[in-house]
């Protein structure tokens, strides 16, 4: 299977925060072959494990009401084929968190989509809790808290190949 994985972590200021935020700027990586997929997944597991130790935490802040202008995003892969290539694409996106029910996330696609064609920014989609790699609060000001994963891909760089 032939993997093109675009990491979309924090593309533009519509990622972890919203276009109206001064949340950071940071830059997608490209993934283009399955060594620097997996290479990915290894580098990321330590830190998707703290986000997913902490998460339920950062939930209950959530279900409890964030002070007004604070911004619940989590993150996690979308995966599509392409219907004519058979190409596999995953891409991670962090989702606007507007409810958590019943085991599940509800909310809204806060990031520019570089790779997938079947999803789409502000997109609304539901999905497992289990399915959370990481989350992240942003305050007014833009500051962040939590993002324990895209802290580290803004240094982490894919090996050759």
């Amino acid at each position: 299977m032939r993997l093109a994985a675009i990491i979309a972590v924090i593309a533009s200021a519509t990622t972890c925060a919203s276009a109206q935020s001064k949340a950071p700027v940071d830059k997608p990586q490209a993934i283009r072959s399955e060594k620097q997929y997996q290479a990915l997944e290894k580098a990321i597991a330590p830190y998707v494990a703290k986000a997913r130790a902490t998460y339920p935490a950062a939930k209950k802040r959530f279900l409890a009401g964030l002070p007004p202008n604070y911004l619940f995003t989590v993150w996690l892969p979308f995966d599509e084929r392409d219907k004519k290539t058979k190409e596999h694409r995953r891409e991670y996106l962090f989702v606007l968190v507007e409810k958590i029910s019943g085991g599940k996330v509800y909310g809204r696609i806060n990031n520019t989509i570089l790779g997938l064609k079947n999803h789409h920014y502000g997109d609304r989609v539901q999905f497992p809790e289990s399915r959370i790699q990481n989350w992240c609060i942003v305050r007014p000001d833009g500051s962040e808290e939590g993002n324990y994963v895209g802290n580290f891909l803004d240094y982490w760089k894919p090996p050759k190949g």
